[in-house]
């Protein structure tokens, strides 16, 4: 059977995350300041044409281990109720490397209580994998050893998202039409697609007194065929400039998180994760580092600490 170099690299991915083909969808440390990156609906809901690129290195130190970077942007459509998005990701893990690109397509409704929005986004993921990196220990099983295998195929995430100055909540849905993946130099009875991917977020704003601001959040994450998992966070911002906070991750990791709000129009954020299981033993955490640029903002002497 076909194996990583690193068998133990092998078996803590298999245990921490779902692999229908790889790492389909990255994890995040900083969703509670980038919402968008698992969110469509999010879109617009910033005032600003809001950018944000993200690195980050998982299990550091580790061969193979999962190596991302994103970059979205998004805004209002004018004066008008709609929104767009634009959503790149370049992610590799082990023999795999995988590229998502999609476009945002949404609608802001206003609510008496606040503003509900819905978006729809779409576009293609593609997921190539290097044989020269896999080994086998069966002779038999070596149909190809040599070159790249590529696919590419649809995919389509649908969100919800609900948000007043003091409060949010988002549903999210990832690769709805669960499609599959055709390899020529596959073996016919492999069964390689898409799971969906169910993600439910939400958080309130709470100021404890000027200049002092307590942001609870929680992040709720289902993949077909995996484990259940769920992030809880606690964030506290300190005269509107610097936020730090902390994360507990399925009971298995604790997070670090910080960021620094530069100037109005500029963000900086880093991360760090610290496994609490025997996976610790093999890698140097993983790191997380995050930019993000607000474009024209719109002057708002209320403006939520929600959006800083």
């Amino acid at each position: 059977m076909m194996k990583l170099k690193n068998i133990t690299l092998l078996g803590m991915l298999m245990l921490s995350t779902h692999l229908s083909f790889g790492q389909q969808d990255a994890l995040f440390s900083q969703y509670m300041f980038n919402p968008f990156a698992v969110n469509p609906a999010y879109a617009g809901s910033r005032r600003s044409i809001s950018s944000v690129l993200v690195h980050r290195s998982q299990w550091l130190g580790m061969q193979g281990a999962p190596n991302t970077q994103t970059l979205s942007v998004h805004s209002k459509a004018g004066a008008t109720k709609l929104a767009w998005g634009v959503n790149m990701a370049h992610d590799v893990i082990g023999p795999s490397r995988n590229f998502w690109g999609a476009l945002t397509a949404g609608y802001h409704l206003q609510l008496s209580t606040g503003q509900l929005s819905f978006a729809l986004r779409g576009g293609v993921f593609n997921s190539t994998l290097d044989r020269s990196k896999l080994d086998f220990d069966n002779q038999a099983d070596i149909y190809n050893v040599s070159g790249k295998e590529s696919a590419l195929v649809p995919s389509f995430d649908f969100g919800a998202y609900y948000y007043t100055n003091r409060f949010y909540a988002g549903l999210s849905v990832n690769h709805l039409t669960k499609h599959t993946f055709n390899y020529d130099g596959y073996p016919t009875n492999t069964e390689l697609y898409l799971d969906r991917h169910y993600m439910l977020m939400g958080g309130g704003v709470f100021e404890i007194k000027s200049g002092f601001v307590l942001k609870p959040s929680v992040m709720l994450r289902y993949a077909e065929g995996a484990p259940f998992s769920f992030d809880a966070n606690i964030s506290a911002l300190i005269k509107k400039i610097w936020w730090i906070g902390a994360s507990l991750r399925k009971l298995n990791s604790i997070v670090l998180v910080t960021e620094f709000n530069v100037t109005d129009y500029l963000r900086l954020g880093y991360s760090f994760d610290l496994s609490l299981t025997e996976l610790r033993k093999y890698n140097a955490g993983s790191h997380e580092f995050f930019i993000g640029f607000d474009f024209a903002p719109k002057k708002d002497n209320n403006l939520s600490p929600r959006y800083l």
